[in-house]
């Protein structure tokens, strides 16, 4: 199923898999204007919600206290649907909660909701963790949506930045190999050879946020905030990139298992909330 919110300017549309936005349309002269990537055999996702880790874990395993579990790419968030709870014609709220599948992979009683709300300038997609259970509950939380461009568009962070980005190695955890990207500057081209060797990696930007330029005119800002780990990814030479706000990073080659000592791992105490809000302006 898919559920949709309109503002008489822009449309946007959620699935009920994964709360996935799978659209989002500026309306014109009775024309919609499509600035999300529509999938396809290159890449079929859109916009997955990633949870409760991000990027791999090294074997795909991790250890919480003394038991082991596994859990895939990613996480399960972006497989399982999501139910309304609140909908109304500009904004609406879908609901993941634990259950008998999650907690085979993950042992915490958890709230997890997408909000989602169009603005008069573009939509804010709101994530929402909550902590059900009697202990604290650790987690990781990130956004992936993916928006059309072209070859010769940029990516422009809002400051100059000084970062190496972080390759993945064969099995797609963060290797040794790190790049050179930004020194004292702001601007990453899009480029049939730039993610070539997959995504380019950063933990511990400044910015808040990054705009895709685009040489059409029809630019789009993204305001994570605090978020501290961005990922910039496509499928080499698509006609898209992801702009992905972290709260969370891949493992490294050499990662431990110990759940509670993972890389950028967020915890919740007892019905606590964890609020990542994302704000999209075109």
């Amino acid at each position: 199923m898919i559920y949709g919110i309109e503002n008489g300017r822009f449309r946007l549309c959620v699935r009920e898999t994964g709360a996935e936005m799978c659209s989002f349309c500026q309306l014109e002269k009775g024309e919609a204007y499509e600035y999300l990537w529509q999938g396809g055999e290159i890449w079929q996702g859109q916009s997955p919600l990633l949870f409760p880790i991000v990027g791999r874990l090294r074997e795909d395993t991790y250890a919480l206290s003394g038991k082991t579990y596994r859990l895939e790419k990613h996480g399960f968030a972006r497989k399982l649907p999501f139910f309304p709870e609140k909908m109304g014609r500009e904004e609406m709220t879908l609901i993941l909660r634990d259950n008998a599948l999650t907690r085979e992979k993950y042992p915490f009683p958890f709230e997890l909701r997408a909000h989602y709300a169009l603005r008069e300038d573009g939509f804010l997609m709101e994530f929402r963790v909550k902590n059900t259970g009697g202990t604290r509950m650790y987690f990781s939380i990130g956004a992936h949506p993916a928006f059309r461009c072209q070859m010769g568009d940029w990516v422009v962070m809002d400051q100059p930045e000084n970062a190496d980005a972080f390759r993945l190695d064969k099995d797609a955890l963060r290797g040794q190999e790190t790049e050179a990207v930004f020194r004292d500057s702001r601007e990453i081209e899009i480029t049939e050879e730039i993610f070539e060797k997959d995504a380019l990696i950063f933990d511990g930007i400044a910015s808040g946020g990054a705009t895709l330029m685009r040489r059409n005119g029809r630019h789009v800002h993204v305001d994570f905030g605090k978020a501290p780990c961005l990922g910039l990814w496509a499928k080499p030479g698509a006609a898209y990139v992801c702009i992905e706000p972290w709260y969370g990073i891949d493992d490294r080659w050499n990662a431990g298992n110990d759940f509670t000592k993972k890389e950028r791992i967020l915890s919740l105490e007892p019905g606590e909330e964890f609020r990542f809000p994302v704000t999209v302006r075109v």
